[in-house]
């Protein structure tokens, strides 16, 4: 059963999250800050991120950054009510999986989240693959 992490100061966007995603069979731990939740990431494990924007201390985007330079790389998908172009290029940069600008669809979310989930499967086991036989298998374009 994957783990999601998410984290909002909003309580109200961290509920609406768990809510909408718990039927679809997920963990989930909530979190009002990213130092809150990188403290736990240090000592646990989560399959996908998904925070605000804009946080007090640590943003979403800087947790999306050290989370990208981390062994495990968990996709983060950002939701924000403070979206631009000039964000959105960041976002990309740091490998961000999405974007949503709130309020969100929950269904357009929750296929985001199967899909980065489904991605992320899917590079662990090319990373299998090429430990074991030494082999870099080439990805589609």
């Amino acid at each position: 059963m994957p783990h999601l992490l998410i984290i909002d100061d909003e309580l109200s966007t961290s509920w609406a999250l768990a809510e909408g995603l718990t039927d679809d069979g997920y963990t989930i731990d909530t979190f009002r800050s990213a130092e809150a939740a990188w403290e736990w990431l240090r000592r646990g494990h989560s399959d996908l991120v998904i925070t605000d924007l804009r946080l007090p201390g640590m943003s979403g985007l800087e947790l999306a950054r050290k989370l990208k330079r981390g062994r495990s790389a968990q996709p983060v998908i950002i939701v924000t009510a403070y979206g631009s172009t000039d964000v959105e290029a960041d976002l990309q940069r740091a490998g961000v999986a999405g974007c949503f600008p709130k309020p969100f669809a929950m269904d357009a979310l929750r296929r985001a989240v199967r899909q980065a989930l489904a991605e992320r499967v899917a590079r662990r086991t090319r990373a299998r693959s090429t430990r074991r036989t030494g082999v870099r298998l080439k990805r589609a374009a």
